[in-house]
């Protein structure tokens, strides 16, 4: 360990040297979009990548560069999934605030969760139990919030020569320290089910001219796929056959919040309707909340009324599952067959739904077409709506 008498010295020049350094920071690119990445396809993985360091993003100016994007594309490659990548990010982020940033992340909702943290404790030479106790405690949040059959990743720290020019002294020093906190992070790891310490050891960094690009960050997420792919295994599964009901409260709050119910049509949810029945070929399409106890449209092409009963509504199915829903027939489907919309007008037979979901991905509403003749639906035909069901959400946040 780094010597008690030699951190107590190096620490404030570590400060110092970092409390100078702050605006100079400040001026590296850095992602301005929206921390969400998205691959194509139609049953995705959703992954949460929490953390500073490496996943902040230093030197480009897209997630889409950054080591989401990066990491996105090659967990798609290996698995043949579609992946949803939410980042929750910040360069100041310790294990001691991490939980401030998750207060309001929904951590049940994904497939794994990558922890990126220890840098700014590995600079800082924060002692080590008082990262352990830290550490414990994310961990232990991650866990007890998670579901059962969700994967957690902590990375080591990254090597501070892999990064940026830090003084010598920080660099030599801060590596050692930083081979403690992962000794003390893999303990962690091994006293908790699905949760699991990912070495990482990039080369040393050789850009000269600029703070870090894509090709770096397309070769540290290539170091760290592999284990993540391994929990995510291939896409043969129907996540689509999945019910996962979500608290009704929570959901009628999200859908208040987003302030769309009863507001006139818009040009910008027609357009994305009016894809969706041309790109499939159906005879109608639309852009659905369910409010309480009735579906109102706000797009719609192939229905006349711009709200039904909730009890009638095919969507309320579609809003039980992360991703899409499918009926092919809807006179062969038990839980439809009496349904109001398939004994009469438009004489419904085929439906397809794909959820939207609020800004903090509680699904309050659907992009579906529908048909009055039975249909098949293929993967692409799935990839397609869902892509276009992240346009609707893309249009909601603005």
């Amino acid at each position: 360990m780094v010597h008690t008498l030699v951190r107590a010295v190096a620490r404030p020049s570590a400060n110092l040297w970092l409390a100078a350094t702050e605006s100079r920071s400040a001026q590296v690119p850095r992602p301005m979009d929206s921390p969400v990445i998205h691959t194509t396809g139609a049953d995705p993985a959703r992954v949460l990548l929490i953390g500073s360091g490496i996943s902040v993003g230093f030197g480009v100016l897209s997630h889409e560069l950054a080591l989401p994007g990066q990491l996105a594309r090659r967990l798609t490659s290996i698995t043949g999934r579609a992946m949803d990548i939410d980042v929750v990010s910040n360069r100041p982020m310790t294990a001691e605030f991490c939980l401030d940033s998750l207060r309001d992340v929904a951590i049940a909702r994904y497939d794994v969760v990558l922890v990126t943290l220890g840098l700014i404790e590995a600079v800082t030479f924060t002692d080590v139990g008082t990262w352990s106790r830290d550490m414990g405690r994310v961990i232990d949040a991650l866990t007890e919030g998670g579901s059962p059959g969700q994967a957690v990743f902590v990375l080591a720290v990254p090597p501070l020569d892999a990064l940026q020019s830090y003084p010598t002294f920080i660099e030599r020093l801060g590596s050692r320290h930083s081979a403690d906190l992962d000794s003390a992070t893999e303990i962690l790891c091994e006293s908790k089910d699905r949760v699991s310490f990912l070495p990482f050891r990039p080369d040393p960094r050789v850009e000269s001219e600029r703070f870090r690009g894509p090709d770096t960050y397309a070769k540290w997420a290539q170091l760290i796929a592999e284990p993540i792919a391994a929990k995510l295994g291939l896409g043969k599964t129907r996540a689509s056959d999945l019910v996962e009901p979500q608290a009704e409260n929570e959901r009628q709050v999200s859908l208040q919040l987003l302030e769309i119910l009863d507001t006139e049509p818009e040009e910008r949810f027609d357009r994305i309707t009016r894809t969706a029945r041309d790109l499939l070929g159906t005879d109608g399409a639309a852009i659905t909340f369910l409010d309480q106890d009735r579906q109102w449209f706000k797009s719609r092409f192939g229905v006349e009324p711009s709200q039904v009963p909730r009890l009638w509504s095919l969507c309320d199915a579609t809003i039980q599952r992360r991703h899409h829903f499918i009926v092919e027939d809807a006179t062969q489907d038990p839980r439809f067959a009496a349904n109001v919309f398939v004994t009469g007008a438009p004489y419904l037979r085929f439906y397809a739904g794909y959820p939207l979901e609020a800004p903090n991905g509680v699904r309050v509403g659907t992009l579906s077409v529908f048909d009055s003749s039975p249909r098949g639906f293929t993967d692409a035909d799935a990839a397609l709506l869902r892509g276009l069901a992240l346009t609707v959400q893309n249009e909601l946040r603005n």
